[in-house]
């Protein structure tokens, strides 16, 4: 039948039955539509980049829902115009000088690259100069690097969820940052922190690049 197995919750390995004491329901709305995207890759490769992007993908939409919302609908969408513009140009350096996908570059690749987007992107919304932008974006990979992509059981929930939270948070702290910063303050530039990925990400072990053969995948266990 649809629905929740409640038959696994109550019988455990030995058939033993046991007895609810407490049970939390959380109703959620349904959502107004449902739409199936069907994409065809050359190789596994391109699926899994593909999906990576997905992955680091929650942070640019949590910072937009709480810096680019207000009560002007129109203002508002002048804003996110100016953030996904700019967030989407830095991703383009990434993409073209280094790589975007976790099984190339680990998380920094991902988690990593998102949290620099968003910070280019909120830091051009607060009226930032293009050198706080990039600042702002070095800012938001540079202590991301060398994060490793190691989830646990193979599936993104565990630590992918966590990270897109931490992530977003990081990014807010980049763009406040580097409004406080000129061009002459910054001593890392957003072209040296794109190559120090790419280096990275190539020294990193495949153990760390989406496979769970390493890290937390191994060292938290399903019991």
């Amino acid at each position: 039948p649809p629905g929740y197995d409640l038959m696994g919750a109550f019988v455990g390995s030995e058939g033993t039955l046991g007895i609810a004491t407490l049970i939390t329901l959380r109703i959620l709305r349904q959502p107004e539509t449902v739409q199936t995207l069907l994409a065809a890759f050359a190789s596994p490769d391109e699926a899994g980049g593909a999906v990576s992007g997905i992955i680091a993908a929650g942070i640019i939409p949590a910072v937009i829902r709480f810096y680019c919302k207000t009560a002007d609908d129109a203002d508002c969408a002048e804003k996110r115009r100016l953030f996904l513009l700019t967030a989407g140009a830095v991703g383009l350096l990434y993409k073209q000088r280094a790589s975007i996908s976790g099984a190339e570059m680990g998380c920094q690749g991902e988690v990593g690259v998102a949290c620099s987007m968003a910070a280019g992107g909120l830091a051009a919304l607060w009226g930032a100069t293009p050198h706080q932008v990039a600042s702002a974006a070095e800012i938001g990979m540079e202590h991301n690097l060398g994060l490793t992509c190691d989830p646990v059981g193979g599936l993104v929930q565990v630590p992918c969820i966590e990270r897109n939270a931490i992530g977003a948070v990081k990014a807010v702290n980049a763009a406040r940052l580097a409004l406080h910063r000129t061009g002459a303050e910054s001593l890392v530039t957003l072209d040296q922190v794109i190559e120090t990925m790419r280096q990275t990400g190539l020294d990193m072990s495949n153990k760390y690049k989406e496979t769970s053969q390493g890290g937390l995948a191994v060292n938290v266990v399903e019991c």
